[in-house]
């Protein structure tokens, strides 16, 4: 099934997702039902004020999917966000989470429409300069300054900082965001 009847949902709607990211995940991706930890993870999101928070590491549970929900639901949910993306290494990045999110836009009409998927960045098509997501790989031989840089420099009022697999992230990259 393809996700949001509708191209272009009104305020109203865009509002509703914001408050419940769950309904976001059913009506634009899609989702028949979310597991039990990532509904929690989902209520969390929006109680939580400085939307912090960290899963613990498992392997199989779905962690890749629920990363890419959330970066789709606040993609959608904030006007003009900047949302960036690293991960352990940049195959992981790439072969995982950003393939889980063309995965998950491929199942709705709405992101299709209204966001331009490539291999290292997705943007609105009709903001493509000032609303995105971007995959910030690192290289493993940088000094602290270049790894402490990954992340630096990213300023807007609404600003998502994913760190997938954060164990092996060193602390440089850590720092910054």
């Amino acid at each position: 099934t393809e996700g949001t009847g509708s191209v272009s949902p009104e305020a109203a709607q865009i509002k509703q997702w914001r408050a419940e990211p769950w309904t976001f995940a059913h009506q634009v991706l899609c989702v028949d039902e979310l597991d039990d930890w990532q509904d929690e993870t989902m209520h969390a999101l929006v109680e939580s004020q400085l939307m912090r928070f960290a899963l613990k590491a498992s392997k199989g549970p779905g962690k890749s999917a629920l990363l890419a929900m959330i970066m789709w639901w606040f993609m959608v949910t904030r006007p003009m966000p900047k949302i960036v993306a690293t991960s352990i290494t940049a195959d992981n990045l790439s072969d995982n989470l950003w393939t889980e999110l063309a995965k998950w836009q491929q199942r709705s009409r709405f992101l299709k429409a209204t966001f331009e998927w490539t291999a290292d960045r997705v943007a609105a098509r009709q903001h493509r300069e000032t609303w995105w997501m971007s995959a910030r790989p690192w290289a493993k031989s940088a000094s602290q300054e270049v790894l402490g840089q990954t992340l630096a420099g990213i300023h807007a009022d609404h600003v998502l900082f994913v760190l997938d697999e954060s164990g092996g992230i060193p602390s440089a990259v850590m720092s910054a965001a």
